[in-house]
């Protein structure tokens, strides 16, 4: 089976919403989930097109959510790039000074920091969606 054919595994965002009484993709796909939407009775049809509108709204804040994320990752990578790229140069032309080295890191510095604080911004909202109240203490382990 090829890794993007599996379902999305459950994580602590899933948790805290799956508390709220919400629901998401990683949920929905759990084998509990599966089975008893098999054997659930079928609602008439109002009732069905209540569901789907507000399972779609709760889709599109959670694709908001990892557009985000994505978008954060990209510009990490990029920032990445950008500096190991200049530091194969630089090591390839041996004048790679103190200054120009701590300024690298500086750079990869402040795109981990503008990472974690675009990833916190982005599931900051997406919990306040669900009616979460946001804690630090939730992703204090990604600030260190």
């Amino acid at each position: 089976m090829r890794a993007s054919s599996l379902p999305p595994g459950v994580n602590s965002l899933d948790h805290s919403i799956f508390r709220q009484n919400g629901s998401t993709s990683a949920l929905e796909f759990t084998a509990h989930r599966l089975q008893s939407a098999k054997f659930k009775p079928v609602p008439d049809l109002m009732t069905r097109i209540e569901e789907l509108t507000k399972e779609n709204g709760h889709l599109r804040q959670e694709i908001q959510f990892y557009r985000q994320c994505f978008e954060v990752l990209q510009r990490l990578r990029e920032t990445s790039y950008n500096v190991y790229q200049q530091l194969f140069f630089l090591a390839a032309s041996t004048t790679l000074s103190a200054d120009r080295l701590q300024e690298l890191v500086v750079q990869l510095h402040r795109g981990l920091e503008d990472s974690v604080k675009r990833e916190i911004k982005a599931e900051k909202e997406w919990k306040a969606f669900w009616g979460i109240k946001f804690s630090f203490e939730d992703i204090a382990w990604e600030l260190l």
